[in-house]
């Protein structure tokens, strides 16, 4: 009748023997003394795998200003062409003077097929290519080089322009900039 009164609750506390209060002591310490080091552990070995991951994004950021001073660096294609410009002013007039002794021969082939090339480009011209497009050009240099596509649509992004046009470098854009 004793276990089925412990069961059900009917139990006279008054008559149950109390607990040695140094073994309830002993137990309590060893409780707080073991979740205070679990404790400590836990918080240093956070704070070093805080610290390491810090070095690493330093060590990223430091690589991604190197990486970008040397894009920076690398002529665009609008600097390419006008370096070009300047020195390509001489030459025609040299060519000009070297063809001058022989003008029948070959002045009369030359333009014909100029001119059927150019008259089929015309229709083209309504838009540019986004790969030739001024404002997109960087972009796809920067993945000729080897920079990741998500970080060049994430600079992308950071310019205002469509990053989805990383995507279709043949796409024709009707408001398209070609220098």
């Amino acid at each position: 009748m004793d276990a089925n009164a412990t069961i059900t609750g009917d139990v006279d506390k008054t008559k149950i023997p109390p607990l040695n209060q140094k073994r309830i002591l002993a137990f309590v310490n060893h409780f707080l003394i073991s979740t205070c080091t679990f404790l400590n552990e836990f918080a240093l070995g956070c704070e070093t795998k805080f610290v390491e991951m810090e070095r690493q994004l330093q060590k990223t950021e430091a690589s991604l200003v190197i990486l970008e001073a040397k894009l920076a660096s690398i002529p665009t294609d609008s600097e390419i062409i006008g370096d070009t410009n300047s020195p390509a002013k001489p030459l025609p007039a040299t060519t000009e003077i070297d063809e001058a002794p022989t003008p029948a021969v070959e002045e009369p082939p030359v333009p014909e097929p100029e001119l059927e090339p150019e008259t089929e480009q015309e229709p083209e011209l309504a838009g540019v290519r986004t790969c030739e497009d001024i404002r997109y050009r960087k972009f796809f240099k920067m993945l000729h080089f080897g920079v990741p596509a998500q970080a060049v649509k994430q600079k992308m992004k950071s310019e205002g322009l469509d990053s989805q046009l990383l995507d279709t470098p043949d796409r024709i854009l009707e408001d398209g900039v070609r220098e």
